[in-house]
């Protein structure tokens, strides 16, 4: 690795800085790089990683999907794939480099080679990116998603991380969740069954005054009196209590909305368009 020239030259540099490190720290180094680059000894990992037909910044340039999916099965063993795509990803959105593009069956090193060939341009603001997170919390805790949560709506970039409860989201990122709720423009609450995520939906809404009226007896006569008190627009208890066919909206800027949710199965828009697993 010292007397390599590859990657325009660092591996070597790489190399020299492990071999710098005492025997402890080496070996905590290499057990940790082994754990996380294991997956590509699977054949099917092979197979995936072996050639690439387009880049990542590609998706800014016209309307099209990438599907990035492992059955429930292979999360744990494959989820460090998962992690590398997602924030190699991310890295080429805030990159913002255009070049021609690469087709057909290439190398990752002729794309890396070609990626690092290329001079920096913007893309065309009005065409964003959409990155649908299902079960984020599988990933485990990613820092590129975290900074792109602040950063990259600049790039035209947008994150749709989906999660059961607000406990996943601080299990992996502590006070760091705050980040993901402070930088939504759009949060969708639906299925609730955790109080905790509940109470926090209600706070959230906000509170409307509420008037009552009052009586007293006394002496004969009768003395009515008009309160007014803060009251929640929705309670936790309603919130966990939605009908299947509810969800709430809490658009950035507007009024809390409680509206239907379209169900693909139900509705006739998309009939013959799925199958039924």
């Amino acid at each position: 690795m010292q007397e390599s020239k590859g990657c325009d030259g660092l591996i070597a540099p790489t190399a020299n800085r492990h071999l710098g490190k005492s025997d402890r720290e080496a070996s905590g180094v290499l057990s940790s790089a082994q754990r996380h680059t294991h997956f590509p000894d699977s054949p099917r990992m092979k197979r995936v990683l072996e050639r690439s037909d387009f880049q990542f910044i590609d998706l800014k340039q016209g309307t099209q999907s990438v599907f990035l999916a492992l059955p429930p099965d292979r999360l744990g063993t494959y989820a460090r794939w998962l992690r590398f795509m997602i924030s190699q990803s991310l890295t080429e959105m805030a990159s913002a480099r255009r070049g021609p593009s690469i087709s057909g069956s290439v190398t990752p090193s002729e794309v890396t080679s070609a990626t690092l060939g290329r001079q920096k341009t913007v893309a065309p603001a009005n065409k964003s990116v959409l990155f649908l997170l299902d079960e984020f919390a599988s990933l485990g805790r990613l820092d590129a998603v975290e900074r792109a949560m602040g950063l990259m709506a600049g790039y035209g970039v947008q994150l749709w991380p989906i999660l059961q409860d607000i406990h996943q989201l601080r299990a992996l990122y502590g006070k760091g969740a705050n980040t993901f709720l402070a930088n939504a423009a759009v949060l969708q609450v639906f299925g609730v069954n955790d109080i905790e995520t509940a109470e926090l939906v209600a706070r959230s809404i906000g509170k409307r005054d509420a008037h009552y009226m009052t009586a007293s007896y006394g002496e004969g006569k009768q003395t009515n009196s008009q309160h007014i008190a803060a009251r929640n627009l929705i309670n936790a208890d309603e919130i966990m209590r939605l009908p299947d066919d509810r969800m709430i909206l809490l658009l950035q800027g507007h009024y809390p909305a409680k509206l239907n949710k379209i169900r693909y199965y139900e509705d006739k828009e998309f009939k013959g368009l799925f199958e039924r697993i």
